[in-house]
């Protein structure tokens, strides 16, 4: 009759038979190559406490291997679920091995700001760095501990999780009062982010896609200036919101309303020509006859209090077929044209 398998932990035919626990070093990645660029499984060659020492003829190239098992929230890689194994030359780990079983890396002990590198021996406390991998200083030294390293120039937090004071006046800020109990409603709505009015007018500083483009439009119907366009521009580039040639374009735009600014009293937008000190459209009117006077081009009509003398005035007079005017007593006079 056939044994269950893996139920006799003392077998020595099972998986369970024998396993040990153990520790070591992880040795310098220049012994590791082959690993590293061809990537069989998370594996490292490892100098295991007690199977070497410090006086052996092993040398770090010819140590075997230990494969990782990783924990449940690094993921097997299957539904494209995985991270990265976090451990680096140097670091000291902890594994299992049996006789039915290979050695195995279970875990990796933190390393702590008192942790000294060395480079000589055996057994070496590594720097992390290798390779492209380089020391940027971005933070304050390479271990991990409960109040974790310090930016520079900044300085650690010193308080651990469970110190932390609760985040009530976040919590404030978004309309949610940390005091009051059951389900808060419309959580979602209240932390979004407010979009911002684009009508506002841009003082400087962050702005919109939206907002460059309403600029663009204000300055087309002349109630912006174009360095206000120009200047928005430049912000929105610097932000990455707009493309380096959308930007050359608008600036070009805006450089040559403002150049026509300095020397011109009107420009034109799409046809329209408006006035640059007040943005207003220019009145181009012709001349014409308001009350038997002559009103010159571009000036404006006389209103109804203008205090206009008529009294030399005989009759109304009359305009012709084509918009002429003819003076009292000369209606039957023949117009000739200059040069006919």
């Amino acid at each position: 009759m056939n044994k269950t398998p893996n139920t006799n932990q003392n077998d020595s035919s099972e998986l369970g038979y024998n396993v040990k626990f153990w520790s070591g070093i992880v040795v310098a990645y220049e012994y590791q190559q082959d690993q590293l660029s061809n990537g069989n499984g998370w594996r490292y060659k490892v100098r295991i406490f007690g199977d070497n020492s410090d006086v052996d003829q092993v040398d770090d190239k010819d140590l075997s291997y230990a494969d990782v098992l990783l924990s449940t929230d690094a993921g097997s890689g299957a539904a494209y679920k995985l991270r990265s194994a976090r451990i680096s030359q140097g670091d000291t780990v902890y594994g299992i091995k049996g006789p039915n079983l290979p050695p195995m890396i279970i875990g990796v002990e933190p390393r702590k700001r008192s942790t000294i590198l060395y480079t000589e021996g055996k057994f070496k406390t590594l720097s992390g760095f290798y390779g492209s991998l380089t020391k940027n200083n971005i933070l304050s030294g390479e271990f991990n501990e409960q109040l974790g390293p310090a930016t520079p120039g900044g300085k650690p937090y010193t308080k651990t999780k469970s110190e932390r004071e609760p985040a009530a006046d976040k919590l404030n800020e978004i309309g949610i009062d940390p005091n009051e109990e059951g389900v808060v409603e419309d959580v979602t709505d209240q932390i979004a982010t407010k979009e911002p009015d684009v009508t506002e007018p841009w003082t400087g500083g962050a702005i919109t896609k939206e907002k460059i483009f309403d600029i663009q439009e204000q300055v087309k119907n002349g109630k912006e200036d174009p360095k206000v366009l120009r200047d928005a521009a430049k912000q929105g580039e610097e932000q990455g919101i707009l493309e380096k040639e959308t930007t050359k374009k608008l600036v070009a735009d805006a450089e040559i309303l403002i150049a026509d600014s300095r020397t011109n009293t009107t420009y034109t937008v799409a046809g329209v020509e408006y006035d640059t000190s007040t943005g207003l459209p220019v009145d181009n009117t012709s001349d014409r006859v308001i009350d038997g006077r002559v009103v010159p081009g571009g000036f404006p009509d006389p209103g109804p209090d203008a205090n206009i003398d008529t009294s030399d005035i005989e009759g109304g007079g009359t305009f012709d077929d084509e918009g002429n005017y003819i003076p009292p007593g000369f209606e039957d006079a023949t117009i000739y044209e200059y040069g006919a």
